[in-house]
C-alpha cells in the first residue's frame, strides 16, 4: 500500500465533538433511501475506523 494511501486510512485521534460529528454524517448516509455510491462507501468505511479507534481509546462501555 502506498505511504499516502495508508496514512489515508490510519485512524487519526479525533475529539469528541469530531467522533459525535462523524456518527452523525454516518447515520446520514446509512439512513439514505438509495445505496451509497463507490465515494460514499468509502467514505462510510474510513468513518468506522475512526469510531472504532475513538471508542477504543475511550472504552466502549461509555458510547454503547
Amino acid at each position: 500500500m502506498p505511504a499516502n494511501q495508508q496514512q489515508a486510512s490510519t485512524p487519526t485521534a479525533i475529539s469528541e465533538i469530531e467522533y459525535h460529528l462523524i456518527v452523525a454524517e454516518f447515520d446520514l448516509l446509512w439512513g439514505r433511501a438509495r445505496g451509497p455510491g463507490e465515494a460514499e462507501s468509502a467514505r462510510m468505511d474510513h468513518m468506522i475506523c475512526l469510531i472504532e479507534a475513538f471508542e477504543a481509546s475511550r472504552g466502549n462501555a461509555s458510547f454503547n
